[in-house]
């Protein structure tokens, strides 16, 4: 058995060549899912990864929109 650290999460060697367990990063290391190689495990942090950052990217730009929609405060002249 081995375990196969890539970015940041880890590939657990559960039968050699046959299945592996990807689970996520720290500090909790959630099982993910099952794959039948490590090529696939691989594939499968990648999709993750890329839908995490695509999660982000959504939320930070809808907090812009709204902090853009949001009416500032004016301040007073300076006399």
């Amino acid at each position: 058995m081995m375990n196969l650290y890539y970015q940041g999460y880890v590939i657990h060697e559960d039968i050699r060549s046959i299945c592996y367990t990807v689970f996520g990063r720290r500090p909790h290391r959630v099982e993910l899912g099952s794959v039948g190689a490590v090529i696939e495990a691989m594939r499968s942090v990648d999709r993750h990864v890329v839908r995490q950052a695509a999660a982000r990217w959504v939320d930070r730009e809808a907090a812009r929109a709204k902090s853009r929609t949001l009416p500032r405060p004016t301040q007073p002249a300076l006399l």
